[in-house]
């Protein structure tokens, strides 16, 4: 596997409660090193729709070079959950979620049924998804590929996190969504 091995990452910027839209980044990255492109999109919070829109960016300018996608967990905006099997099967592409910890799926289970009318589709659809699985001192699920290619793609898009920099680098400019919304507050006053 080269260095410089190209790698698209997914991360949503910070949200409130009162928020309908949140924000999806997309960092496209050649290694640990490089970035070639960074892309947005907006979709609804709780919604339905960030696979469409994670497929989107993916299929777009830097699609033939892609050798892998990364998100940050599955649900992004809330309970926006992320379908691994239709963003595969669309791309053609390998799905790598990275995570920090084991996820409380009792608790998120709970959650959805007690705020979603299709609570029962959004559990299925994450049962449907491989278990994490402890990686070193994180925890990936993947979809598409094999654990030593997992193992191998995040040792080469790493740099000095324990995640691969297009995430890294997806959530440092999620981060700075807040600033924007601290600096437009201001203005309206």
């Amino acid at each position: 596997m080269k260095d410089e091995i190209e790698v698209i990452g997914f991360d949503d910027a910070p949200f409130n409660r009162t928020d309908k839209i949140c924000i999806l980044i997309g960092t496209f990255m050649r290694g640990n090193k490089i970035i070639d492109g960074v892309y947005f999109r907006e979709f609804k919070k709780d919604g339905m729709d960030v696979t469409d829109k994670i497929i989107d960016i993916t299929k777009g300018k830097h699609y033939n070079k892609i050798k892998a996608i990364f998100l940050s967990g599955i649900t992004f905006g809330g309970f926006n959950i992320a379908n691994l099997w239709e963003i595969y099967n669309k791309t053609k592409k390998p799905v790598i979620v990275v995570i920090d910890k084991y996820p409380n799926k009792k608790k998120i289970f709970s959650a959805l049924k007690k705020y979603f009318d299709d609570a029962d589709e959004r559990i299925n659809l994450i049962k449907s998804f491989p278990e994490p699985e402890k990686l070193d001192n994180i925890y990936v699920q993947y979809v598409g590929t094999n654990r030593d290619f997992v193992k191998n793609i995040i040792k080469k898009t790493r740099l000095k996190s324990k995640i691969p920099e297009c995430l890294r680098i997806s959530h440092i400019i999620g981060r700075g969504f807040l600033e924007l919304k601290k600096i437009n507050y201001k203005n309206l006053e």
